[in-house]
């Protein structure tokens, strides 16, 4: 018997048994995708654009809870500066930014909330838009407690660095899941690739491309559950029917809810309204 030793060209410097159709690919390719794999989100192979278009015909929407507090739904932050800056010093106040895509920082608008004199200043790394805003104005506003912000996997922008500096500072106090992490810019490679080039820090040491901005208080739910706590309330539904706690219907209102479904509660939101319900009851205890 005659064995014969069979030979196979190798590809890439690898068997081409062992790694089939591996000589498609070019060298260039199977770096960017190695680089895709050690550092996630810095290497893509979708173009990297927010689509932010939003239906609603207004910048944002505003709201009363119980317990005297205001909600403010945003749906375009670049045009939602003049509805914020109203109620800024507002004692008890819920910004809603689930859902919120910008390109914006809105690093003015969104540092007006701060609570004591800071450096509103973004870091920056790489490359980035010549028209970037990472700056503004030192201010800060009086508030009887930190603004509570609502947020999800689907906020995504430079803005999020903004939100993690006020977190930091204890300005704000976020609800919900980490932000999408969308604060980098890329260019475009060889190989239908984008590459990042640069992106927009809370500070130079902290980067969010990826990982997104971390809410003090995490909330996780489901992609089902995420989309319609949100969006019953784009539908029409009545916002106070979706606090949990709160009896927000008559009697009748009640029944005919039963008779359609029960409408369950923004668990989101409902856990923001509980933040300052309790700080309310805190600071009525220490004025005793």
């Amino acid at each position: 018997m005659v064995c014969a030793a069979v030979t196979y060209q190798p590809a890439q410097g690898q068997d081409a048994t062992l790694f089939p159709s591996l000589r498609d690919y070019s060298n260039e390719a199977i770096r960017l995708h190695g680089l895709a794999a050690l550092f996630p989100d810095r290497v893509l192979f979708e173009q990297p654009q927010l689509e932010i278009h939003s239906e609603s015909r207004v910048a944002a929407r505003v709201e009363d809870l119980p317990r005297a507090i205001k909600y403010i739904r945003l749906y375009r932050l670049n045009e939602a500066k003049y509805v914020l800056a109203e109620f800024q010093t507002h004692s008890a106040l819920i910004l809603d930014l689930r859902f919120l895509k910008s390109n914006y920082t809105a690093v003015d608008t969104l540092s007006a909330f701060a609570t004591a004199k800071q450096a509103k200043t973004l870091a920056t790394v790489g490359t980035v838009p010549a028209d970037l805003s990472i700056s503004g104005e030192t201010s800060s506003t009086v508030r009887d407690f930190p603004a509570i912000v609502l947020c999800n996997r689907e906020t995504a922008g430079p803005f999020e660095a903004v939100l993690h500096q006020l977190q930091a500072a204890g300005a704000i106090i976020a609800v919900g899941e980490s932000t999408a992490g969308r604060t980098g810019f890329y260019t475009k490679a060889s190989a239908n690739a984008w590459i990042l080039c640069g992106e927009v820090r809370p500070d130079s040491d902290t980067s969010l491309v990826g990982v997104g901005f971390e809410p003090r208080i995490q909330l996780e739910s489901d992609a089902k559950e995420n989309y319609l706590s949100y969006h019953l309330y784009e539908a029409g539904t009545d916002i106070l029917q979706l606090l949990g706690n709160e009896d927000s219907s008559s009697d009748s209102d009640q029944a005919s809810e039963a008779d359609s479904g029960i409408i369950e509660p923004d668990r989101i939101l409902q856990r923001g309204v509980d933040i300052i319900s309790a700080l309310q009851i805190l600071q009525q205890q220490t004025e005793l």
